[in-house]
């Protein structure tokens, strides 16, 4: 996956546009600018005139400067990724402004769509912007990075779909007060195209044409009413409103869960994770969460009264938990002054009811890292860096987290992520976890967009610890990906109008389970016999480890059980009955002081 961080363009209003291209001199200023609609257009390139970088809208000193009049409420679409370029490589920068000249505002701007949304042209530019009957709109090309000559291209979403997404606890197929949304996603067919209903109601843009919407992937233990909804858009302009979808619960099902995030903890310093937590069945249950931190750490404080606080355990009894409740606990940890650099840290939450659950695997997670003596303010991590065939084929899915850090000096009014998703995810799979801060979300085919508006984010050295923000999600790649493919990622983040920041890029790999068999095996952790039936036997081949404890954990990353073993000799075996488990692939990890080895671990029966 490479970086892109623009939507892919759909072809809305086709090749036969191409009849009103123009290809005279544009104008170098607001003043000047050329008037424009809907259609492919001829830049020249920006060699003279003005960039409208005085106004916090990207970079670049001159600009090439064409005029929209809005002749319809709805979404424009301006990309530079045009089969007439003949993927030409020229570095195009695009932004878009409102109001008149002299006074206008920047709405947008846009640097690289990257190779995958843009093939063979990574550095095309693209922007979707909402647009209001009767408005005036200024498109402009900069020089940031180039002023060759191009061909873009405008089109006008041709209409909007509207409708809701929500739990319709009664089953009968209506909306009744007090029923709550639901976000899903949905895909549009043909043309294979999806949209997230992160809004209440949801809205996406549509082309002109005939369409089914689907729920491919709905809630457990929830089914979709009805099936799937069919809409036309005749014309440009045209809404459709109603596209409703009734998310029924299937009655009798206890299922509790409950996910744990965060960051690297800072030697010496305070640092948070946050627990989410949901009762993702369809029947109301009591639930107790236990946190268990590592012994590096200490708890300080929650934004939720903790019941009980023993050794490293904090506790919260959450009471009766109502079926499709959720909610975030967010937690302060202090690490321990005395820790070494890279000290490996272990953190595990569960989640319990008294209730018998259908499914016990997603009541227990765990968060793996290191201490740190200082960290980059904005990142991303993902919980896997290798994948095997096997877990590609069992559909397992990355977890990723993205952090970001006000480091102005003054606080940020909005903050903006951009992130791309191209083709090698089941985007239907998408599931986000959990965001330190109310948030929007669009995603649209191939780009997750998260808004963090009005969220007044203090800045690093007036408030170190409430300058920070991030969030978590799930999504599992499709299942062709083959030996030696890496998914690759990154964050844009935008604060107010400042140039985004950039994350540092994930990368995971698939690779032969022998692999990460032959690099845990080199750490002196061996689980045999494997493939077995559940009966384990370890053996430890480098040291004594003392506070030694295993860990094993399911294909998923869960914790699926623990075991405190004291102190663990040098090539002592140990063993451990796992023959309560399923079927399938375990990593074993054992960790002590100083010590932290994993080994694969199959069952088989």
């Amino acid at each position: 996956m490479t970086e892109r961080y623009a939507m892919r363009i759909i072809p809305i209003l086709a090749l036969f546009l191409f009849g009103t291209a123009t290809s005279h001199a544009q104008g170098d200023t607001c003043t000047t600018a050329l008037l424009v609609s809907s259609g492919v257009h001829y830049a020249d390139g920006p060699t003279t005139g003005d960039a409208a970088s005085g106004i916090g809208c990207g970079g670049g000193q001159n600009g090439d400067w064409y005029l929209y009049t809005a002749s319809f409420t709805g979404t424009i679409k301006i990309t530079s990724c045009h089969p007439l370029n003949n993927q030409q490589d020229d570095d195009t920068y695009l932004k878009v402004l409102q109001g008149t000249c002299g006074s206008l505002t920047c709405l947008a701007y846009n640097d690289d769509m990257g190779s995958a949304a843009c093939p063979g042209y990574s550095f095309a530019s693209a922007l979707e912007v909402t647009v209001t009957a009767g408005e005036n709109y200024y498109i402009v090309w900069a020089d940031q990075f180039d002023s060759d000559a191009f061909w873009w291209e405008l089109s006008e979403c041709a209409g909007t779909v509207v409708g809701e997404t929500f739990r319709d606890q009664n089953s009968n197929g209506t909306r009744d007060a007090g029923e709550t949304h639901i976000n899903t996603m949905l895909q549009i067919e043909p043309g294979g195209h999806f949209a997230y209903s992160s809004q209440d109601p949801y809205s996406f843009c549509s082309e002109i044409g005939n369409f089914t919407i689907t729920v491919p992937n709905p809630p457990l233990y929830h089914t979709a009413s009805p099936a799937s909804r069919s809409y036309a858009i005749a014309s440009v302009g045209e809404q459709v409103v109603g596209m409703d979808f009734a998310l029924q619960p299937i009655p009798g099902i206890i299922d509790l869960g409950v996910d744990l995030w965060g960051w690297n903890p800072w030697i010496g310093n305070n640092t948070t994770l946050r627990i989410n937590y949901n009762n993702v069945g369809t029947e109301d249950a009591d639930a107790s969460i236990v946190l268990t931190l590592d012994p590096l750490l200490s708890f300080v404080e929650a934004d939720l009264a903790e019941t009980s606080v023993v050794g490293q355990d904090v506790t919260w009894d959450l009471g009766v938990l109502p079926a499709g409740a959720s909610g975030m606990i967010t937690v302060t940890i202090h690490c321990s002054e005395t820790a070494a650099p890279n000290a490996p840290i272990l953190n595990t939450v569960t989640i319990s009811t008294n209730s018998t659950e259908i499914n016990p695997m997603n009541d227990a997670d765990s968060l793996a890292g290191i201490a740190t003596t200082s960290f980059d303010p904005n990142d991303k991590q993902v919980d896997f860096v290798s994948l095997s065939p096997n877990d590609i084929a069992d559909r397992k899915p990355l977890e990723y987290t993205v952090r970001f850090q006000n480091t102005g000096n003054a606080p940020a009014v909005n903050v903006v992520i951009k992130d791309s998703l191209d083709s090698d995810w089941d985007l239907a799979s998408f599931e986000m976890i959990g965001a330190s801060h109310p948030y929007s979300l669009m995603i649209t085919n191939e780009v997750a967009i998260w808004t963090f508006a009005n969220i007044l984010l203090p800045d690093s050295t007036t408030d170190p610890e409430g300058s920070q923000g991030g969030f978590h999600y799930r999504m599992t790649p499709k299942n062709d990906l083959l030996l030696g493919d890496q998914l690759t990622n990154r964050g844009d983040i935008y604060f107010d109008y400042n140039e985004p920041v950039l994350t540092n890029v994930t990368v995971t790999t698939v690779e032969l389970a022998s692999s990460i068999a032959e690099e845990s095996s080199f750490n002196g952790l061996h689980a045999y016999p494997s493939p077995g039936n559940g009966v384990l036997n370890l053996r430890w081949m480098n040291g004594t480890v003392a506070q030694a404890r295993v860990s094993v954990l399911d294909a998923m990353g869960r914790i699926v059980s623990t075991t405190a073993l004291g102190t663990l000799n040098e090539n002592q075996r140990q063993q451990l009955d796992l023959s309560a488990l399923p079927n399938g692939s375990y990593i074993i990890r054992l960790q002590g002081d100083g010590v932290d080895a994993r080994s694969r671990y199959v069952i088989t029966r």
